[in-house]
């Protein structure tokens, strides 16, 4: 996979993997460019919602591009968080997951990851939430396409 995001990698590990394997064996969501999902965080009443968007929403080969999770606990936007995006092609194994930081966006909540995709085809990816006060990971499954 030769994706060109100038992200620092973060490091997998085995359990990782298992779980990200497992997420994905319970089923990706939709092909829409955004889709809502939602996780309960170990001891709290209080959702976290993740909601996933590519744009443009019909990214293109080596054309920049953005993904972006708006992530709120209950119905209020999560500001203080790690979020990372594991990103890979359809058919690659786990070898080739990448795992990159996104940053704060523009707008409270929001995190985004901007780079440029040297391969067109179906994409997947698996928003890692980690709220700083709580440090419970929550993740959710998107896949969009690169024209």
């Amino acid at each position: 996979m030769r994706l060109k995001l100038r992200k620092r990698l973060i490091g997998v590990t085995a359990p990782l993997l298992l779980a990200a394997g497992l997420l994905l064996a319970a089923g990706c969501s939709d092909r829409s460019a955004a889709s809502p999902a939602a996780a309960t965080e170990a001891g709290s009443e209080e959702r976290i919602g993740i909601e996933f968007s590519a744009s443009p929403e019909k990214p293109k080969v080596n054309e920049k591009a953005s993904l972006k999770a708006e992530v709120t606990r209950g119905s209020s936007p999560l500001s203080e968080a790690q979020v990372v995006f594991e990103i890979w092609p359809k058919g690659a194994g786990p070898e080739s997951h990448a795992q990159l930081l996104a940053k704060p966006g523009e707008s409270k909540g929001s995190y985004e990851l901007k780079g440029e995709f040297a391969e067109k085809g179906t994409y997947y990816v698996i928003t890692h939430i980690t709220p700083e006060d709580t440090g419970q990971m929550t993740m959710a499954s998107f896949e969009f396409e690169i024209q």
